[in-house]
Protein backbone atom coordinates (compact mmCIF):
# COMPACT_ATOMS: atom_id res chain seq x y z
CA UNK A 1 0.00 0.00 0.00
CA UNK A 2 1.36 3.41 -0.97
CA UNK A 3 2.56 5.96 1.58
CA UNK A 4 0.11 8.51 0.19
CA UNK A 5 -2.80 6.18 0.94
CA UNK A 6 -1.47 5.49 4.42
CA UNK A 7 -1.38 9.25 4.96
CA UNK A 8 -5.08 9.41 4.19
CA UNK A 9 -5.73 6.62 6.68
CA UNK A 10 -3.80 8.49 9.38
CA UNK A 11 -6.14 11.41 8.83
CA UNK A 12 -9.31 9.35 9.27
CA UNK A 13 -9.22 9.67 13.06
CA UNK A 14 -9.19 13.46 12.64
CA UNK A 15 -12.25 13.50 10.40
CA UNK A 16 -14.64 14.36 13.24
CA UNK A 17 -13.32 17.92 13.59
CA UNK A 18 -16.81 19.31 14.19
CA UNK A 19 -17.72 16.77 16.86
CA UNK A 20 -15.49 17.67 19.81
CA UNK A 21 -14.47 20.73 21.77
CA UNK A 22 -12.46 23.22 19.77
CA UNK A 23 -9.18 23.10 21.65
CA UNK A 24 -8.78 19.34 22.05
CA UNK A 25 -10.04 18.71 18.54
CA UNK A 26 -7.73 21.18 16.85
CA UNK A 27 -4.80 19.56 18.64
CA UNK A 28 -5.93 16.08 17.56
CA UNK A 29 -6.20 17.19 13.94
CA UNK A 30 -2.62 18.46 13.87
CA UNK A 31 -1.32 15.38 15.69
CA UNK A 32 -2.95 13.09 13.13
CA UNK A 33 -1.97 15.32 10.24
CA UNK A 34 1.67 15.18 11.34
CA UNK A 35 1.88 11.61 12.59
CA UNK A 36 5.03 9.66 11.79
CA UNK A 37 7.39 12.62 12.26
CA UNK A 38 10.57 11.17 13.77
CA UNK A 39 13.87 12.99 13.48
CA UNK A 40 17.01 13.18 15.56
CA UNK A 41 16.98 16.61 17.20
CA UNK A 42 19.85 18.92 18.02
CA UNK A 43 20.26 19.98 21.64
CA UNK A 44 18.87 23.46 20.95
CA UNK A 45 15.90 22.11 18.95
CA UNK A 46 15.07 19.64 21.70
CA UNK A 47 15.19 22.34 24.37
CA UNK A 48 12.80 24.58 22.43
CA UNK A 49 10.40 21.77 21.56
CA UNK A 50 10.42 20.35 25.09
CA UNK A 51 9.53 23.79 26.42
CA UNK A 52 6.78 24.15 23.81
CA UNK A 53 5.34 20.70 24.61
CA UNK A 54 5.39 21.34 28.37
CA UNK A 55 3.64 24.71 28.02
CA UNK A 56 1.11 23.33 25.53
CA UNK A 57 0.19 20.38 27.75
CA UNK A 58 -0.20 22.68 30.75
CA UNK A 59 -2.38 25.26 29.02
CA UNK A 60 -4.58 22.61 27.41
CA UNK A 61 -5.74 21.54 30.87
CA UNK A 62 -7.73 24.78 31.14
CA UNK A 63 -9.12 24.59 27.61
CA UNK A 64 -9.96 28.30 27.47
CA UNK A 65 -9.46 29.64 23.93
CA UNK A 66 -8.19 33.09 24.89
CA UNK A 67 -5.84 31.70 27.54
CA UNK A 68 -4.46 29.17 25.03
CA UNK A 69 -3.84 31.90 22.47
CA UNK A 70 -2.20 34.29 24.94
CA UNK A 71 0.13 31.53 26.11
CA UNK A 72 1.08 29.90 22.81
CA UNK A 73 1.40 32.79 20.35
CA UNK A 74 4.47 34.29 22.14
CA UNK A 75 6.25 30.97 21.51
CA UNK A 76 6.12 31.39 17.71
CA UNK A 77 9.41 33.35 17.25
CA UNK A 78 11.30 30.72 19.25
CA UNK A 79 9.62 27.82 17.41
CA UNK A 80 10.67 29.36 14.09
CA UNK A 81 14.30 28.96 15.19
CA UNK A 82 13.97 25.15 15.26
CA UNK A 83 16.12 23.73 12.46
CA UNK A 84 14.28 20.39 12.14
CA UNK A 85 11.77 21.31 9.45
CA UNK A 86 9.05 18.75 10.18
CA UNK A 87 9.03 19.35 13.93
CA UNK A 88 9.09 23.11 13.40
CA UNK A 89 6.12 23.03 11.03
CA UNK A 90 4.18 20.60 13.21
CA UNK A 91 4.59 22.86 16.26
CA UNK A 92 3.71 25.98 14.28
CA UNK A 93 0.62 24.33 12.79
CA UNK A 94 -0.47 23.22 16.24
CA UNK A 95 -0.14 26.74 17.62
CA UNK A 96 -1.93 28.26 14.63
CA UNK A 97 -4.87 25.87 14.94
CA UNK A 98 -5.18 26.08 18.73
CA UNK A 99 -4.95 29.88 18.59
CA UNK A 100 -7.47 30.30 15.78
CA UNK A 101 -4.78 31.63 13.42
CA UNK A 102 -6.34 29.88 10.44
CA UNK A 103 -4.89 32.19 7.80
CA UNK A 104 -1.37 31.39 9.01
CA UNK A 105 -2.24 27.69 9.14
CA UNK A 106 -3.58 27.90 5.58
CA UNK A 107 -0.43 29.61 4.31
CA UNK A 108 1.78 26.98 5.94
CA UNK A 109 -0.33 24.16 4.52
CA UNK A 110 -0.18 25.72 1.04
CA UNK A 111 3.59 25.86 1.31
CA UNK A 112 3.63 22.17 2.25
CA UNK A 113 1.31 21.29 -0.63
CA UNK A 114 3.65 23.01 -3.09
CA UNK A 115 6.51 20.94 -1.72
CA UNK A 116 4.53 17.69 -1.78
CA UNK A 117 0.79 17.55 -2.69
CA UNK A 118 -0.14 14.65 -0.43
CA UNK A 119 -3.88 13.79 -0.16
CA UNK A 120 -3.95 14.45 3.59
CA UNK A 121 -2.61 17.96 2.98
CA UNK A 122 -5.31 18.61 0.38
CA UNK A 123 -7.98 17.36 2.79
CA UNK A 124 -6.55 19.63 5.48
CA UNK A 125 -6.72 22.53 3.02
CA UNK A 126 -10.48 21.92 2.75
CA UNK A 127 -10.81 22.02 6.55
CA UNK A 128 -8.92 25.31 6.66
CA UNK A 129 -11.03 26.83 3.87
CA UNK A 130 -14.07 26.06 6.00
CA UNK A 131 -12.44 27.68 9.03
CA UNK A 132 -11.77 30.76 6.91
CA UNK A 133 -15.44 30.89 5.83
CA UNK A 134 -14.55 30.69 2.15
CA UNK A 135 -17.28 30.35 -0.48
CA UNK A 136 -19.12 27.02 -0.49
CA UNK A 137 -18.17 26.32 -4.10
CA UNK A 138 -14.48 26.81 -3.32
CA UNK A 139 -14.67 24.35 -0.43
CA UNK A 140 -16.56 21.84 -2.58
CA UNK A 141 -13.94 22.11 -5.33
CA UNK A 142 -11.28 21.41 -2.71
CA UNK A 143 -13.07 18.26 -1.55
CA UNK A 144 -13.46 17.20 -5.18
CA UNK A 145 -9.71 17.53 -5.71
CA UNK A 146 -8.88 15.54 -2.58
CA UNK A 147 -11.37 12.83 -3.55
CA UNK A 148 -9.74 12.44 -6.96
CA UNK A 149 -6.30 12.13 -5.36
CA UNK A 150 -7.55 9.43 -3.01
CA UNK A 151 -9.26 7.62 -5.89
CA UNK A 152 -5.98 7.62 -7.81
CA UNK A 153 -4.17 6.04 -4.87
CA UNK A 154 -6.95 3.51 -4.33
CA UNK A 155 -6.66 2.44 -7.95
CA UNK A 156 -2.98 1.65 -7.40
CA UNK A 157 -3.70 -0.69 -4.50
CA UNK A 158 -4.10 -4.42 -5.06
CA UNK A 159 -5.37 -5.22 -1.53
CA UNK A 160 -9.02 -4.19 -1.58
CA UNK A 161 -9.80 -6.34 1.46
CA UNK A 162 -7.10 -4.62 3.52
CA UNK A 163 -8.64 -2.62 6.45
CA UNK A 164 -6.44 0.32 5.46
CA UNK A 165 -7.92 0.26 1.96
CA UNK A 166 -11.43 0.29 3.45
CA UNK A 167 -10.56 3.27 5.65
CA UNK A 168 -9.27 5.21 2.67
CA UNK A 169 -12.34 4.25 0.66
CA UNK A 170 -14.55 5.66 3.44
CA UNK A 171 -12.65 8.96 3.35
CA UNK A 172 -13.05 9.03 -0.45
CA UNK A 173 -16.83 8.62 -0.16
CA UNK A 174 -17.15 11.38 2.44
CA UNK A 175 -14.98 13.72 0.38
CA UNK A 176 -17.20 13.13 -2.66
CA UNK A 177 -20.28 13.95 -0.60
CA UNK A 178 -18.68 17.13 0.69
CA UNK A 179 -17.81 18.01 -2.89
CA UNK A 180 -21.54 18.36 -3.53
CA UNK A 181 -22.37 14.89 -4.85
CA UNK A 182 -25.46 14.31 -2.71
CA UNK A 183 -25.95 10.78 -4.06
CA UNK A 184 -22.85 9.77 -2.10
CA UNK A 185 -24.77 10.04 1.17
CA UNK A 186 -26.60 6.82 0.30
CA UNK A 187 -23.32 5.27 -0.84
CA UNK A 188 -21.72 6.07 2.52
CA UNK A 189 -24.64 4.52 4.38
CA UNK A 190 -24.45 1.43 2.17
CA UNK A 191 -20.70 1.21 2.78
CA UNK A 192 -21.24 1.36 6.56
CA UNK A 193 -24.05 -1.18 6.54
CA UNK A 194 -21.95 -3.52 4.40
CA UNK A 195 -18.95 -3.41 6.75
CA UNK A 196 -18.67 -6.75 8.56
CA UNK A 197 -15.95 -5.80 11.04
CA UNK A 198 -17.88 -4.56 14.12
CA UNK A 199 -15.12 -2.25 15.40
CA UNK A 200 -14.60 -0.67 11.96
CA UNK A 201 -18.36 -0.33 11.46
CA UNK A 202 -18.79 1.50 14.77
CA UNK A 203 -15.89 3.80 13.85
CA UNK A 204 -17.43 4.59 10.46
CA UNK A 205 -20.79 5.27 12.14
CA UNK A 206 -19.20 7.73 14.56
CA UNK A 207 -17.33 9.49 11.78
CA UNK A 208 -20.44 9.56 9.60
CA UNK A 209 -22.54 11.14 12.34
CA UNK A 210 -19.82 13.71 13.05
CA UNK A 211 -18.87 14.47 9.45
CA UNK A 212 -22.17 14.14 7.60
CA UNK A 213 -25.18 14.08 9.91
CA UNK A 214 -24.02 16.48 12.62
CA UNK A 215 -22.33 18.86 10.19
CA UNK A 216 -25.01 18.92 7.50
CA UNK A 217 -27.92 17.66 9.56
CA UNK A 218 -30.12 18.95 12.35
CA UNK A 219 -29.96 20.02 16.00
CA UNK A 220 -33.47 18.73 16.74
CA UNK A 221 -33.85 17.03 20.14
CA UNK A 222 -35.70 14.22 18.34
CA UNK A 223 -32.89 13.77 15.83
CA UNK A 224 -31.84 10.19 15.06
CA UNK A 225 -28.55 9.73 13.14
CA UNK A 226 -29.12 8.28 9.67
CA UNK A 227 -26.59 5.51 10.28
CA UNK A 228 -28.85 4.03 12.97
CA UNK A 229 -32.17 4.25 11.11
CA UNK A 230 -31.47 1.13 9.07
CA UNK A 231 -30.39 -0.96 12.06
Amino acid sequence: MSRKLIGVIVLISACSITACSKASNEQDVVKNYSQGVKTELSTSDKAILDKYESITNEVMIFGEDEKIKQTLVPLIPEIKQVTAKKQREMALMNIYMLSGMYKDAYELNEQQIKEKPLPQRIIFRCTLLGKLNEAKIKIQQCHEASAQLIQTELAKSSSKDDPQYKDAEFVYLTEMYKAGHTDYKAKIQSFINGTKDVVAKDRYKSLYDAEIESFYGTDSVNYVPESFKTQ
